[in-house]
């Protein structure tokens, strides 16, 4: 593990769209929170629009710590790319000290993706998820599915019928929104005062340039001085 990329932003901005499409490319890890945490502690906060996906700082620790032990020990993993994550400035912290017991030679690197909210409203409408593709613990799938050419609610995978994401509904997406604004003051600043970049990236672009852009920058982070 020699770099990690922290991919931030406020919902619907596009976030798990670009980490599942660099994920593809070889030698690189995607870490999403929910797919490490107990399922009767995603069920608690599955619904509840004071605590929509927001996980306690302990479950998140033990979570990233047993991740970051497999990447590190897995030649394979040169690159992880951490979807959604880390969501505050605690977590920040959290995370940076992980790294620096298990990999203190790991570079990281936040992109923080930005699109106006014509851009996201436009695809809370439009993105569905697949309950048979994605075997969610909690019946909550998160990862965009692939639509059928000829039917936007068809999965183009499996055939079954597309939902729209439960994170989606107008109140649990309020709250959302409200969570990331409240939290990305500090979240940056821990990332400034730890001497890590943010590259602030226009996310109202197609995914193929969107990924293209960071995939360059991260080569370019990742070559030896």
């Amino acid at each position: 593990m020699k770099h990690v990329v922290a991919v931030i932003g406020p919902p619907a901005v596009g976030k798990t769209t670009l980490t599942m499409r660099l994920g593809e490319n070889p030698g690189c890890s995607v870490f999403r929170l929910r797919e490490h945490v107990p399922e009767v502690i995603l069920a608690a906060t599955a619904a509840n629009s004071d605590r929509v996906d927001w996980v306690d700082d302990v479950t998140v620790a033990r979570a990233m710590r047993a991740y970051a032990e497999r990447a590190a020990s897995d030649e394979s993993v040169q690159t992880v790319l951490l979807d959604n994550f880390p969501g505050s400035g605690p977590q920040v912290r959290l995370l940076l000290g992980i790294l620096s017991r298990l990999a203190p030679e790991c570079g990281v690197t936040a992109a923080e993706l930005v699109a106006d909210e014509r851009v996201r409203q436009a695809r809370v409408r439009n993105r569905r998820v697949c309950h048979t593709c994605e075997h969610d613990p909690v019946h909550d799938p998160r990862l965009p599915a692939q639509r059928a050419s000829d039917d936007p609610w068809r999965c183009a995978r499996c055939g079954g019928t597309l939902h729209p994401r439960r994170g989606d509904a107008p109140r649990l997406l309020a709250a959302r929104t409200a969570r990331f604004r409240h939290e990305a003051p500090g979240l940056r600043q821990a990332l400034t005062a730890a001497d890590i970049s943010i590259l602030r990236l226009d996310a109202s672009r197609e995914i193929t340039d969107l990924s293209a852009e960071l995939s360059q920058l991260i080569s370019a982070r990742s070559l030896p001085s």
